[in-house]
């Protein structure tokens, strides 16, 4: 049985210069701070996106920060 790969939570390093287009991560953090983009710069210095939120950016995903409505099944079961 094979294992099912999975995407990384963030984008990888080559997602992230194809987004912002640039290679220097001081150039790729300046775009994403003039875009408007949320991200977190990591130990190392490197951005790091959230592939949920660059998702949600493109129009492809849901807002991670949006609640999801969920019934309440136990108030309209038969008892």
């Amino acid at each position: 049985m094979e294992a099912v790969s999975r995407p990384s939570l963030y984008l990888t390093p080559d997602e992230l210069i194809e987004l912002t287009g640039r290679k220097l991560v001081s150039l790729q953090i300046k775009w994403l701070v003039t875009k408007g983009w949320k991200h977190e710069v990591n130990a190392v210095g490197r951005p790091i996106v959230a592939r949920s939120y660059f998702e949600y950016r493109l129009g492809s995903g849901t807002n991670p920060n949006e609640r999801r409505f969920r019934p309440n099944l136990a108030a309209v079961s038969a008892t």
